[in-house]
């Protein structure tokens, strides 16, 4: 697209600033949204296509502007010791290894916990003494049903418990 075009849709002057660009850019999108035109099908479709010609304007004019403003000649590549832009960067290097202590202490702390979890996993599965998961608690798996008194049913009293089952006078 053409950058004279660009500003025309936009609305601009040939030596607009991206900040001015960029506040053209939401003033015709807040008119030409198409969410604004929901009722009618037709100005619905109307303003979609308004919306696609203004973002595509929209972004060729943000990149040439951008790449004009890196061929100024009074343009710094490198800003002052102790400037805004210094201290932004020194900021996001602060964060950046702070959250890569956090991550690498929480990976730590899950490695950690995950290995403790299948050791014990490990210990009950070996344990051949009587008690949770020894041969007692085999002995009862074994048993046909699973049940009270090697009688099938459920785990829930004498008969599978809930109220299932006839009572004793009723044998």
């Amino acid at each position: 697209m053409d950058i004279k075009r660009c500003f025309e849709i936009l609305d601009l002057d040939p030596g607009a600033s991206p900040d001015e660009a960029k506040q053209a850019y939401k003033d015709i999108v807040s008119v030409w949204h198409p969410d604004r035109f929901s009722g009618n099908p037709r100005l619905k479709k109307k303003a979609e296509e308004k919306i696609k010609e203004v973002n595509a304007a929209y972004d060729t004019l943000k990149s040439f502007l951008s790449s004009k403003q890196m061929q100024e000649p009074g343009r710094q590549e490198n800003p002052r010791p102790g400037s805004n832009a210094e201290a932004r960067d020194n900021t996001e290097v602060l964060v950046e290894a702070g959250t890569n202590i956090i991550l690498n202490a929480c990976s730590y702390f899950f490695k950690t916990i995950r290995r403790f979890v299948a050791e014990q996993a490990r210990k009950l599965e070996e344990k051949d003494e009587p008690g949770p998961g020894g041969p007692a608690r085999k002995e009862r798996q074994g048993r046909a049903g699973g049940g009270h008194n090697g009688r099938g049913g459920g785990g829930m009293g004498r008969r599978g418990g809930m109220g299932r089952g006839r009572g004793k006078a009723e044998r």
